[in-house]
């Protein structure tokens, strides 16, 4: 099923308004012995403007919102944000509606730019897939790691492993190029996209998203993703397909407790629905993997679904490695091999390379939080460019690079809402 391309005019916060915060130093005198008072200053201004910061994000998070809702209609070809300039960047193949142009026109206190493509997101998707599932069937399913769109869209970057027999194969530039039916660029990498199955442990009704899921003995395996509703009113809870065994599989938590059994699944999107005993919770897992209900973070109530665009931060929670947040969305669309098949979904890391997501995490939410809300944006499928884990339930590997499927594209499927 497509995405739904209906227009949602944004609600944004106004970055003037965030912008007419003053600091504290400005309203308090200087006087005798002046040090603390200038500590206080100086938090005032740190605490100041971090909610201009957090003020600005939420404005363009909006203004993106209202644009990857156009996502599916003809010509459509991405969206990318830029927070420290307040700006949101919608490209388009050839003309681009009415829609958008209103949107430039409505935004408060973010500017929005069009720009034109030269393929769009369709194009683009057709063309990875047709080029994975090619040298899948040649060289087997390391040879691509995966395919994205290039700057300006005019084709696609493989990732290719170096020690693969694509990589050693003669004219691979031109092969690549031909399975895809557009212009590629190669880059070689080191290793491939994993998936990343194998406190948040013992969880109960109501199940929350990123607690762990356990095999038949209790060691942890995946991690719990938001709980949906279906067109039937029923709450199920995602998680991903390469977790189990198939319909019908007994889902067991952390300590072993049987949490429900797999109702439908949707090897597409390597993802699938839990029919829990109990109910669900409209909320997310979020702090270390053994946070305690005193960490500030350990838990968020849901606020909503969106649909990521490149730049965005968003934060990754699985029951194995906890919570990774300060990622940024580095790629839509991107294609990669998931089992048998090609998935489709993002990829995000750290500008410092830090770890993001760990064997075990598979399932588990990824989101950003919005004035205390967590905002549904995907589910946990993979890592690559593995890194040393710090602090984890179980011992695993971890990654930089996080591949995550859209929430969108899993509540478009299941003609169902986020549950919050």
């Amino acid at each position: 099923m497509g995405r739904k391309s209906t227009v949602q005019r944004a609600v944004v916060v106004g970055v003037a308004v965030a912008a007419l915060a003053v600091s504290a130093a400005a309203l308090v005198p200087p006087a005798a012995g002046g040090q603390v008072q200038a500590e206080h200053a100086t938090q005032a201004e740190q605490t100041d403007q971090a909610a201009t910061r957090a003020a600005v994000e939420a404005a363009v998070d909006h203004t993106a919102h209202a644009a990857t809702a156009l996502s599916g209609a003809p010509g459509y070809a991405g969206v990318a944000v830029d927070y420290d300039a307040a700006r949101v960047t919608v490209s388009w193949k050839g003309k681009a509606p009415a829609a958008v142009n209103e949107l430039a026109a409505t935004a408060e206190g973010v500017t929005v730019d069009v720009e034109r493509a030269a393929l769009s997101e369709a194009d683009l998707r057709a063309a990875s897939t047709r080029l994975l599932d090619s040298q899948r069937a040649a060289h087997g399913p390391g040879a691509v790691v995966a395919a994205y769109a290039t700057d300006g869209h005019t084709g696609l970057v493989a990732e290719v492993g170096r020690d693969s027999a694509a990589a050693r194969s003669a004219g691979l530039d031109q092969a690549l190029a031909e399975a895809a039916g557009v212009p590629v660029t190669v880059e070689l990498v080191d290793d491939g996209v994993m998936s990343t199955s194998v406190s948040r442990r013992n969880d109960g009704s109501p199940w929350h998203a990123g607690g762990a899921i356990a095999s038949k003995d209790g060691t942890d395996y995946c991690t719990t993703g938001f709980s949906i509703i279906t067109a039937g009113g029923d709450r199920r809870i995602v998680t991903a397909a390469h977790c189990n065994e198939g319909f019908g599989s007994v889902v067991r938590d952390g300590a072993g407790q049987r949490m429900g059994v797999v109702s439908s699944r949707a090897v597409g999107l390597d993802a699938e629905l839990i029919k829990p005993d109990g109910t669900t919770a409209r909320s997310v897992y979020g702090g270390p993997w053994n946070a305690s209900r005193s960490d500030a973070r350990y838990r968020f109530p849901i606020g909503g679904v969106q649909q990521p665009a490149v730049g965005q931060n968003i934060c990754s929670s699985g029951a194995v490695t906890g919570e990774h947040c300060g990622a940024k969305v580095r790629a839509i669309d991107v294609a990669w091999t998931c089992g048998k098949r090609t998935c489709h979904g993002f990829r995000a890391s750290r500008e410092d390379g830090g770890v993001v997501v760990g064997g075990g995490d598979s399932g588990g939410p990824m989101y950003v939080v919005i004035d205390g809300k967590a905002y549904a944006r995907g589910m946990i499928d993979g890592g690559s460019n593995r890194r040393s884990c710090g602090s984890t339930s179980v011992s695993t590997q971890c990654f930089s690079y996080v591949y995550g499927i859209p929430m969108v594209d899993i509540l478009s499927h299941w003609d169902a809402r986020i549950d919050s």
